[in-house]
């Protein structure tokens, strides 16, 4: 791919992995609506034959995508920590590719720290982005996505296994970071000249 159409995707490529998101999302509630939007974590869908492939396939492309889309469109505007983030997608992409057993202690380690050590660089790298990137605007809504997202997934690590806001609380950890690069699109676009 020639860098010209790299970044011609690049300046879309945050919406491409919201979209891939919601893909997933939707694919699941097509396969196994019966364990959708309730007391089962989005990590259950990589442990059905029906969903585990989708599970796969939908986070390792989210994982790329976000990937493009910070080297080579956001870190042009607002100075990235490229090392931390990219990183943190790597992890992301293991915890889509690493075989997970909920029943199986040392699956459930290695699946643990895989999403935990993501989700901790993913929210660092985008505040040490936000910090460095100089704009009020920006700074001031990567800070309140991670406040949000971080107070969302620590609702979902406290809650008892049996809760049914378990999805809740996961699902909408995630729906402020894409909330958050809608934001950071838009914003780009209109304030930076892109096209």
């Amino acid at each position: 791919m020639s860098k010209n159409r790299i970044d011609s995707f690049a300046a879309y490529a945050g919406l491409a992995t919201v979209l891939v998101e919601w893909l997933a999302l939707l694919l699941y509630f097509l396969q196994q609506p019966a364990y959708f939007g309730g007391k089962y974590p989005i990590s259950y869908f990589a442990t059905l034959p029906q969903t585990k492939l989708i599970f796969t396939l939908c986070y390792v492309l989210a994982g790329l995508f976000f990937w493009i889309f910070v080297r080579h469109h956001l870190h042009k505007f607002y100075p990235a920590p490229l090392k931390i983030i990219g990183l943190s997608m790597i992890l992301f992409a293991l915890l889509a590719i690493v075989p997970f057993n909920p029943t199986d202690p040392v699956s459930d380690v290695i699946h643990s720290t895989l999403g935990w050590s993501s989700a901790v660089l993913f929210a660092g790298g985008l505040f040490i982005m936000a910090r460095n990137a100089k704009d009020k605007y920006v700074y001031r809504a990567s800070l309140i996505a991670a406040l949000l997202s971080t107070l969302l997934i620590l609702a979902f690590a406290i809650s008892p296994k049996e809760s049914n806001l378990i999805f809740a609380f996961e699902s909408g950890s995630w729906l402020v970071w894409q909330l958050w690069i809608f934001w950071i699109t838009y914003y780009t676009y209109k304030h930076k000249g892109v096209k």
